[in-house]
């Protein structure tokens, strides 16, 4: 893979060794690989175009949740992608990367009537709605701005998919999308409102979905639902069918994606509709690392800490999922793994831990780390608890990098505060 690499007992992104960019942008920031970007979107385009026709290849609309910063927005629009947003926010972020809002798909349980007027204004392609309340909020919001609303209704298949069950999104428990009788209900109400187009249906299982059969039990729910809604006369000619490809922070087991591409195939394209794929994490998930300094090297009788300026406001995957990531010195590479420690952050919280008890070479105060296959749902995520500082982020394209989010100021953090007056007395 290219990317993140080692070379002279220094490690890279592509041809630009991490302390370089360290010393240009400070510590924490997060530095992205846009050769790896390239390379996901290339992958998964690929299995498509092995398996289908090219007059029936998807359009694939980037989950931007994952990572919205604009300049990685930009690059895969660059690449062909669509969009898809769960926030007016991101809407606004998409059209300034510059995305056409006829490729982007509108999704989320919560819309709010501001935002679905600004994406009927927009004209984007498509709100995949989650409940009927929703679709009467968009109906009425059309029609009172005067503008036609394409919708797609989200089906809950009740299938179990996601590497980590706060990450499942298909079982009936959960919050996402309808039954198939709410649905039939759904496609019956739209046919009674003015100004909304019922196109077809949605679904989307979890994220970080390893069993490739999970995929395949989904979408074999769907062909007798497009049979028995056409038959009820209701258009049918869109399916979006999600995302949730996983990626290794670990050991996991890769989808076999020619594997899931041939399903597309064989259940969903003899249906004759528009399919839609909603890849996010894939994309940008391995494409990114979290480079922070190690402030001490703190030990105890029972353990030695390495507290680095990296905290959880920074990665929250760690606290909020017990997530595992890849940790790594920068330099010194080449030194055998003889430590053991407990890599931590500067948070006043317990959870403010990257990992436990993780075996390294010896590192010291002033060296580099590495957290890997940080490049979805990091910066994305982050926030000023404690008061810090949003951290910059760092594009790098072969031998050269651009700061593409300069670090915030105290003065930003403060921005918008204000003390009442009567506190001033």
């Amino acid at each position: 893979m290219t990317g993140f690499n080692e070379k002279n007992g220094i490690l890279h992104a592509d041809d630009v060794p991490l302390p370089q960019i360290a010393k240009a942008a400070g510590t924490p920031c997060y530095v992205y690989a846009a050769s790896v970007i390239r390379q996901q979107y290339e992958r998964l385009a690929g299995a498509m175009a092995r398996a289908m026709p090219p007059g029936k290849q998807p359009l694939l609309c980037y989950a931007c949740k994952a990572n919205s910063n604009i300049a990685v927005l930009s690059l895969l629009r660059s690449l062909g992608c669509g969009l898809e947003i769960v926030s007016e926010g991101e809407l606004v972020r998409g059209l300034k990367a510059g995305f056409d809002a006829g490729k982007i798909v509108s999704t989320g349980v919560g819309k709010q009537k501001r935002e679905i007027a600004a994406c009927l204004k927009a004209g984007i392609h498509q709100f995949n709605v989650e409940s009927i309340p929703e679709l009467e909020m968009i109906a009425a919001v059309a029609s009172e701005i005067g503008k036609n609303a394409n919708v797609v209704f989200r089906l809950n298949p009740d299938v179990v998919g996601g590497g980590h069950h706060k990450i499942s999104t298909g079982r009936k428990s959960d919050k996402f999308g309808m039954s198939v009788e709410v649905v039939q209900k759904a496609f019956a109400a739209a046919k009674t409102m003015k100004n909304v187009k019922a196109l077809g249906l949605s679904m989307h299982i979890g994220s970080q979905v390893f069993t490739v059969e999970s995929f395949r039990e989904a979408f074999e729910k769907i062909p007798a639902l497009v049979e028995g809604l056409r038959k009820a006369g209701h258009t049918v000619s869109r399916l979006d069918i999600g995302g949730g490809f996983p990626i290794v922070y670990r050991d996991e087991k890769l989808l076999d994606l020619d594997a899931y591409a041939q399903w597309v195939r064989d259940i969903i394209m003899p249906l004759d509709l528009e399919i839609i794929m909603e890849p996010g994490r894939y994309l940008v998930g391995g494409a990114g690392v979290l480079l922070t300094e190690v402030l001490y090297v703190k030990e105890t009788q029972d353990r030695a800490f390495l507290i680095v300026d990296a905290a959880m406001n920074d990665l929250m995957r760690p606290a909020l999922y017990d997530a595992w990531h890849g940790i790594e010195p920068a330099q010194n590479r080449s030194a055998p793994a003889t430590k053991q420690y407990d890599v931590v952050g500067p948070i006043c919280e317990s959870s403010d831990i990257f990992a436990a008890q993780r075996p390294l070479p010896a590192m010291k105060q002033g060296d580099l780390a590495v957290i890997r296959t940080a490049g979805a749902y990091g910066f994305s995520m982050a926030s000023n608890y404690n008061s810090r500082p949003l951290l910059a982020e760092v594009m790098v394209n072969g031998n050269t990098f651009d700061i593409i989010r300069k670090r915030q100021s105290y003065e930003d953090i403060l921005r918008g505060e204000e003390i009442p007056g009567w506190l001033k007395k």
